[in-house]
């Protein structure tokens, strides 16, 4: 072995302490490594290997800090701008790392806002017909006329996201206003903390409402239409416990609610959107996605019903004329509606198998006996009598044996 003298110097230089700088190194990997591979795997035609590089993105952008996503933050952003003729999966794999990126970059909300906008011109507006849209400010490749309803799903589960962290924030911001209101002692200071909070929570809010009310204007159907129902249902129950806590609703408060329940707000697109999809269905849908969408719907409009509620309580108490801000409904009664959809797409999916059933069965040659083919009762099938005589004769033979 090593003498005294040797063996001390080894240990000192094992235990001397490293300059490396790991969150470099993790970014450098991620940069020069793992999105290039992705991005030659996805276009190689090795989707499930492009797929699992990207899961391995979206862990470290869990981990690394949000100055040092920037640069991944905009190679995704021009990835998604390529015309690639990627499958879907891909595609949406791409998007939503872009989004996730774009999160938590800290570089701003104008992704999603973008491609909520493509999306809502390539779907289409539910209430107009024939409409030549004008051309998106930016191109996104990624996203085409086909796939547009299927590439819906990565931005509602952004928007979920985003609603998952401003129930915390939101919860933050209670806390700190009752813990203001404690320590005022009834006096009218305003928390510069609680201040910046509402502030930010607003403005998050405002940007969901916004990329959600292009979506609900859009003629989006199916599975991601039914995940948008129920994030709608998300964001009135937040917005519920808000302002049912609040004493006091700010400027900034009116401003949210205008975005939400106004002229152009999330609400009237919303009953566009629930008008569509009753449309749609009884053009032709399944009856399973129907009773889905009767179970969702209802919920959607107690939760709304009870954020009104709220407001409307809150602006009694303060003696501020919140109803201004709000454009509120006549027909509400769409449980009713989609019952009376699945009844008749049974009725239609019965009537079918019935036709079916009579095609398939074989026609009766001419003299053919009537006991040769019984029915379950021992009555002959689907065999009538030419003539009702020859019946009436038949009968009188019977009789006389």
């Amino acid at each position: 072995g090593p003498s005294q003298p040797a063996a001390t110097g080894l240990g000192a230089t094992q235990a001397a302490p490293t300059s490396i700088d790991v969150l470099e190194l993790t970014e450098g990997y991620l940069m020069r490594e793992l999105l290039p591979l992705a991005q030659r795997l996805a276009y190689d035609d090795s989707h499930r290997e492009a797929e699992t590089a990207m899961a391995l993105v979206s862990q470290l952008t869990g981990v690394l800090p949000a100055a040092r996503l920037k640069k991944a933050h905009g190679w995704s952003a021009c990835v998604c701008k390529e015309e690639a003729h990627l499958s879907l999966a891909v595609r949406k794999c791409f998007l939503s790392t872009h989004l996730s990126l774009e999160r938590a970059s800290g570089c701003g909300r104008s992704g999603s806002a973008a491609v909520a906008k493509e999306l809502y011109l390539l779907l289409g507006d539910n209430q107009k017909e024939d409409e030549d849209a004008d051309a998106p400010p930016e191109r996104w490749g990624m996203l085409e006329e086909g796939s547009a309803n299927s590439m819906c799903s990565p931005l509602i589960e952004t928007v979920d996201t985003e609603l998952a962290e401003l129930s915390h924030a939101s919860a933050l911001m209670l806390q700190a206003m009752e813990l203001a209101r404690a320590t005022a002692a009834g006096t009218e200071v305003v928390d510069p903390t609680v201040d910046a909070l509402e502030r930010a929570m607003c403005e998050r809010y405002k940007h969901v409402a916004s990329v959600v009310r292009l979506l609900l204007k859009s003629q989006i159907e199916g599975a991601p239409a039914q995940a948008l129902l129920r994030s709608c249902t998300t964001l009135f129950k937040q917005l519920e416990a808000v302002f049912r806590a609040i004493k006091s609703p700010s400027k900034r408060m009116e401003l949210l609610l205008s975005h939400v329940c106004g002229e152009t707000g999330v609400t009237v697109s919303m009953y566009g959107l629930l008008g569509f999809s009753s449309s749609s269905d009884a053009m032709g849908a399944s009856s399973a996605r129907v009773i889905k969408e009767a179970k969702i719907v209802p919920a959607l409009i107690f939760q709304l019903e009870r954020f009104e509620a709220a407001v409307v309580k809150l602006s009694k108490s303060s003696g501020r004329d919140l109803l201004r801000f709000m454009k509120r409904a006549t027909a509400r009664d769409f449980k009713i509606q989609a019952e009376e959809v699945v009844n008749a797409i049974r009725k239609a999916e019965e009537d079918a198998g019935d036709e079916g059933t009579t095609k398939g069965r074989r026609k009766r040659p001419a003299g053919c006996a009537s006991g040769s083919t019984k029915s379950k009762k021992g009555k002959p099938a689907d065999f009538e009598p030419a003539d009702p005589d020859d019946a009436e004769a038949d009968g009188e033979d019977d009789d006389d044996e």
